[in-house]
């Protein structure tokens, strides 16, 4: 529901832009719309750039009983970056619209070009950005490892089955991460995921997965699952949320 909200002001600002551009399409002065589209597709332009380079970062509580909290505030930046995004680009489409058709009733084409020139200069730069940090953060998530260290058989405090888990997870890039908000890892067994369980050799360790990891630093990571199937493989998993990089995944017979 919420994520569904958020999506509505992107939306919203696709709407304007093209509601406003069917209601002035009629209008004898386009290369005027264009320049005022322009304007208004560049101050856009200018908001989400600030925001990238100047992000809004959470200053709030930390800890695990603050996720929830980071996580809606996350939200409403990306909400919020999304909208002026969209808004950009959607001016700016406008803008090109009234242009081409002041070009085609030969008004003076110094003025349209301008405008052009205007609505798409951020777009330039947002993806001169966007081609670069692409490229840097392919370099730096490449200079991230995650090695499994053991994979034990066990009980958990009911006494079923259960497995420990033991990863190693190594920092050599420029920036700060954490496991838990940098790596989605997946336990399974034949196709069916493991869930997490409280063992007596785990239960006391910290949390480590929370650990800031500096740079040329390494975390071990002990995490604990209910077994499926006692004494068959388990499959791990371990790759960035957006799945672009994949660290760990194969199968481990149990110890």
């Amino acid at each position: 529901m919420i994520e569904l909200i958020a999506i509505l002001p992107p939306v919203a600002a696709v709407i304007t832009a093209l509601v406003l551009t069917i209601k002035l399409r009629k209008k004898d002065n386009p290369a005027g719309l264009a320049r005022i589209f322009a304007f208004a597709a560049l101050a856009f332009g200018i908001v989400f750039l600030l925001q990238e380079f100047f992000p809004f970062e959470y200053t709030g509580e930390d800890g695990i009983d603050h996720i929830a909290d980071a996580l809606l505030w996350g939200l409403f930046v990306n909400t919020l970056l999304y909208t002026t995004l969209t808004a950009y680009v959607s001016f700016a489409a406008s803008a090109t619209f009234f242009a081409v058709k002041a070009f085609k009733t030969k008004d003076k084409h110094r003025n349209n070009v301008i405008s052009l020139v205007i609505a798409w200069i951020c777009g330039i730069v947002i993806a001169f950005f966007m081609l670069t940090g692409f490229v840097l953060d392919r370099a730096y998530k490449k200079k991230i490892s995650i090695e499994v260290e053991a994979v034990t058989e066990t009980t958990d405090t009911d006494g079923n089955p259960a497995v420990i888990i033991v990863l190693e997870l190594h920092n050599d890039s420029n920036r700060d991460i954490s496991y838990f908000t940098f790596i989605y890892d997946e336990v399974t067994q034949n196709g069916k995921e493991l869930y997490y369980t409280v063992v007596n050799e785990v239960r006391d360790l910290p949390d480590t997965d929370l650990e800031v990891v500096e740079p040329g630093r390494s975390v071990i990571i002990t995490q604990s699952y209910e077994l499926k199937y006692p004494g068959e493989p388990v499959r791990i998993l371990c790759r960035t949320y957006s799945g672009d990089f994949v660290y760990v995944d194969s199968e481990y017979y149990l110890d």
